[in-house]
């Protein structure tokens, strides 16, 4: 199954206190771990950004939001946009993301707006899959102001999975984990140095 991938960069590190995508890790930057877990198996990859020229350094296509205003929701349609089909959305602080997690999404995508894993009771959208129909109803949404994403899956077709449904172990959860905080960069370290 072709998986197009758009990993989100478009965040604005608040709580981080500098541009977490560029923070160094391991002799790299933590967007390249990002790249690199999704490198082996992705068909395409692009990144969302509100400035792409940050993003050169990289060497793979970037694209920038489609709107000024800076939300998932439109990096998620900017992502529909560039690739008009399915596509496999990842925060690029989340390192650890996992292929058949991304191919459990697609399948579960197929005939509906979204498929969104559901661990530990969180839903995680920037861990998803996006289909081309959801487009009309985000850029309603954006039209109107409204950027909250959980009004847009309430007006689309979208599939929820559980964590029984996309973890094959317990071990797993650690793909979901997201960096918004020096903290939470210190829970990470030690699953990122094992990878």
């Amino acid at each position: 199954m072709i998986r197009n991938t758009a990993i989100m960069a478009g965040g604005q590190s608040r709580r981080f206190n500098a541009d977490k995508t560029l923070e160094e890790v391991f002799g790299k930057k933590l967007i390249e771990h990002t790249v690199d877990a999704i490198s082996g198996w992705a068909d395409k990859i692009v990144v969302v950004a509100k400035d792409c020229r940050k993003y050169a350094f990289l060497e793979i296509p970037c694209t920038s939001d489609i709107y000024d205003q800076q939300c998932p929701m439109v990096g998620i349609l900017t992502a529909l946009k560039h690739y008009n089909t399915h596509v496999f959305v990842v925060a690029a602080d989340t390192p650890l993301v996992n292929s058949e997690h991304a191919e459990k999404l697609m399948i579960a995508c197929q005939g509906h707006d979204a498929s969104v894993p559901v661990i530990e009771g969180k839903m995680h959208p920037l861990y998803s899959v996006y289909a081309p129909s959801l487009i009309p109803i985000l850029e309603k949404q954006i039209a109107d102001e409204n950027y909250r994403l959980t009004k847009a899956f309430d007006l689309s077709d979208v599939v929820y999975l559980t964590e029984n449904e996309i973890l094959a172990s317990e071990n797993e959860k650690k793909s979901f984990i997201n960096i918004n905080t020096k903290d939470d960069l210190e829970a990470a370290l030690d699953f990122m140095q094992g990878e």
